[in-house]
């Protein structure tokens, strides 16, 4: 009789170290098979595997465990970590695996919650499923699904993620079984893993059939009149169709009819992002306009059309009206419509202790940093994106307390959720570590992170101000304008350090930072977790240091030692 040998795991935002601390902590000769979905970019290969395997080789050399980018039709083993690959839905059937391009959901592919709801489907109650840190609800229906059919339901404790959304969604809605730290996570799946299981089970409901069939672009259930739920006012925001809702107990879901699929939180998030995004082609549009009736108002002057020119001056400055209102909005929006800043003497956009919540609380929970009358000598500019918390958590571990430089820091965050990331690390080095209110100082011995949905730029006078404005490279908090911010306002003493991460963000800050005598520090790709960034960095020609990761806290003690070059 099988045990509890189907392990299912969910996980987003800061999903990389919980899971490698979890796989790492279970046992080699684990009864089970292990099926893992982190969200993780379309665009970019995935070393997740990788990176699990060496986590797991750290801490058991010996380990037969074995983390791997399933193939399509791939059959299922015991000792097998099968990691969803970029722009697939990891599905499980009665003995293998499917991989389908099938319709996101939460705005995802891979997403949690079609493989729990397959897992849950194909094997009832031989299923575990967990749902690690992650921002929004994704694995939420799925967790429920699981419990549907007698399956096991553990989430990580919100109070441990760094991010605590899918967790506490998951909490709130499903009736969980554990909430356990990670380490406690792998203790009881190893044990559950050797439990036996009964055979009889809840038998599958027609509406988790359909939607585990969605996933796969199954045509009967894509073509099905009869569909679950009943239709909202609601468009979709993938594909502009009516979406369906569907109420599960305290759970509401929606679905279009193409298949794509939503929760609450995650369709709210959808349409902030379609709103921002009609925000800026509106910005686009009416400058454009008025660049355009300027030019023709100045062309029918030259030919003393002075009606004509008239009626384009009067549409230009109503152009130019109509695209203030809406700056003024994207500027807005996010910051609960506070006033503007400058850095480095320009106007950079809405600033706002609502950057950290904005309220009586949030201030009391901002912890205090040592006042000082001098501005700090150097700062240190850090960025890093997927798997930047460890990458991170070893470089300021590792620096003394009386560390002479201030140190920003830009992470790339879900902008839907407050960040834990300031919490965490607090507790990782001794250092204080706060989330940047607009307003802050720069001190020596302190950490500044730049808040979700903000960039975080540093002024010559060592305040930091927060600003809205457009995405760079797709992200907000960008590296790029927090190094060239500092560069602009340390010159020399300025020191920008890359981190692993996807994508090139902070290429084009370093070498602002270069051109202003600044020293660049690249972490080797080769040994970082994802070496998008670094790879980007060193492409630019313009680094000083490439170096493992355990070798830049000694290397930055050394620099703010010594005196600035030139």
């Amino acid at each position: 009789m099988p045990g509890h040998d189907i392990i299912v795991i969910g996980a987003s935002a800061g999903g990389v170290e919980a899971l490698s601390q979890l796989l790492s902590h279970l046992p080699s000769d684990i009864p089970a098979a292990i099926f893992v979905v982190l969200h993780v970019p379309s665009e970019s290969p995935s070393i997740l595997p990788k990176i699990l395997n060496r986590a797991i080789a750290k801490r058991q050399q010996q380990s037969s465990l074995k983390a791997l980018h399933p193939e399509d039709g791939e059959p299922i083993k015991y000792g097998r970590i099968y990691v969803a690959p970029p722009d697939r839905h990891l599905l499980l059937k009665r003995g293998s695996i499917s991989l389908a391009r099938g319709p996101k959901e939460n705005g995802h592919r891979p997403a949690v919650d079609p493989l729990f709801r397959s897992a849950a489907q194909a094997y009832g109650q031989r299923v575990v499923g967990v749902v690690l840190s992650g921002t929004l609800d994704d694995g939420t229906a799925g967790l429920m699904a699981v419990k549907q059919r007698d399956g096991v339901a553990i989430v990580q404790d919100p109070e441990e993620a760094m991010y605590s959304g899918m967790p506490r969604s998951a909490i709130e809605n499903v009736e969980v079984d554990r909430i356990l730290p990670v380490v406690n996570i792998a203790a009881s799946i190893a044990e559950l893993a050797r439990q036996p299981v009964a055979t009889e089970t809840t038998g599958v409901s027609d509406d988790m059939e359909m939607e585990a069939d969605m996933a796969e672009l199954e045509l009967n259930a894509m073509q099905n009149p009869d569909r679950p739920g009943r239709p909202s006012p609601y468009g979709c925001p993938d594909c502009g169709g009516v979406l369906w809702e569907l109420n599960e107990g305290k759970l509401v879901r929606f679905r279009c009819r193409t298949g794509h699929a939503y929760s609450t939180d995650s369709l709210l998030a959808a349409q902030s992002e379609s709103l921002e995004d009609a925000l800026w082609n509106a910005l686009r549009a009416l400058e454009e306009k008025a660049a355009l009736t300027e030019r023709l108002g100045n062309r029918a002057r030259d030919r003393q059309q002075t009606y004509s020119a008239k009626r384009f001056g009067e549409q230009a400055r109503t152009a130019h009206h109509q695209a203030a209102l809406v700056r003024q909005l994207i500027l807005r929006n996010g910051s609960n419509g506070s006033d503007t800043s400058t850095a480095n003497g320009q106007v950079v956009g809405s600033q706002s202790s609502a950057a950290t919540g904005g309220t009586p609380e949030a201030e009391m929970k901002h912890p205090a940093v040592e006042d000082s009358s001098s501005l700090p000598q150097k700062v240190v500019a850090i960025c890093a994106s997927a798997g930047g918390l460890n990458a991170l958590s070893q470089v300021l571990s590792a620096l003394p307390t009386e560390f002479p430089a201030a140190i920003t820091v830009v992470q790339h965050v879900s902008p839907h959720y407050p960040s834990m990331m300031a919490d965490i690390l607090s507790r990782r080095t001794k250092m204080p570590v706060v989330e940047v209110r607009a307003g802050d100082n720069l001190r020596s011995g302190a950490v500044y992170i730049a808040p979700p949905d903000h960039h975080l730029l540093v002024n010559t006078d060592g305040s930091l101000s927060l600003t809205h404005s457009e995405l760079v490279h797709f992200v907000r908090p960008s590296a790029d304008l927090l190094f060239e911010s500092v560069a602009a306002s340390f010159k020399q003493q300025a020191i920008a350090v890359v981190l692993t991460g996807t994508g090139s963000d902070g290429a084009m800050g370093v070498r602002a930072i270069a051109e202003m005598g600044g020293t660049v520090i690249v972490q080797d790709y080769k040994s970082a977790e994802f070496g998008g960034m670094p790879e980007a960095a060193i492409n630019t020609g313009v680094v000083d240091l490439v170096l493992p990761l355990n070798e830049i806290a000694p290397t930055l003690v050394k620099l703010v030692a010594v005196e600035v070059k030139g």
